[in-house]
């Protein structure tokens, strides 16, 4: 597969963003998020909750993207609050315990091709249908720029999806990013994903006009983490 295809799959996995292409960071001035900055603090009497899941070193999974653009992703490492996923072209994804994005780095290098700082924290623990939360984070692009980010996010219910890897109840959560300080100058811009908690990842997503679906699911032998 292309570097150019598996780095369509890669911005799957990390997110839509107002600069998609975005390259290697600079070294300029730290600039970093608030991180999480608000989130529903108590589940409704009576409602399903979900707890974290536990990746494990050897997990593998296929994601499709257009019907077209498949890429396969290893859990490479789980240590220190950090998984390390290998794209196999070379890239690094990282991913907070809680699954919140830190964005890809090249395999052997110490500076991000891409970093969100803190995180893009995709999820808050523990997940129910109505719950909602917002981050802010820095995404640095490429000419080493911060530009700082607000993600919203809310648990609209549980759907049943038939995507290639078979069915799963899937929590159908919403995404809106925009820019903290962009005016009316840059739309927000929103995503679907659907995360299922039997599998313990996201088994489809809907970025623009696209879908991003899971193909294959490969869990690993052995303890979480």
């Amino acid at each position: 597969m292309s570097r150019l295809a598996l780095s369509l799959v890669c911005w799957s996995l990390v997110g839509c963003s107002i600069t998609p292409d975005a390259g290697p960071a600079g070294s300029a001035g730290e600039v970093v998020g608030r991180g999480v900055v608000s989130f529903s603090a108590t589940a409704p009497e009576g409602a399903t909750v979900w707890q974290r899941p536990r990746w494990r070193v050897g997990d593998s999974f296929t994601l499709v993207r257009g019907d077209r653009i498949k890429g396969t992703f290893t859990v490479r490492s789980a240590e220190e609050g950090v998984y390390v996923i290998d794209m196999g072209n070379g890239s690094l994804l990282r991913r907070d315990y809680a699954l919140g994005n830190l964005g890809h780095w090249l395999d052997g290098q110490d500076q991000a091709a891409r970093a969100m700082l803190p995180a893009d924290s995709r999820y808050h623990w523990p997940l129910w249908v109505g719950k909602q939360w917002t981050c802010e984070f820095a995404d640095r692009t490429r000419s080493g720029e911060a530009l700082l980010m607000s993600a919203s996010y809310e648990v609209e219910a549980m759907d049943r999806v038939q995507v290639p890897a078979g069915g799963y109840d899937a929590l159908r959560i919403r995404r809106k990013l925009r820019l903290v300080e962009g005016g009316d100058a840059v739309l927000t811009r929103a995503q679907m994903i659907w995360y299922a908690p039997e599998a313990g990842l996201e088994v489809r997503q809907l970025i623009g006009d696209t879908l991003v679906e899971l193909v294959e699911y490969s869990p690993a032998k052995g303890d979480a983490e």
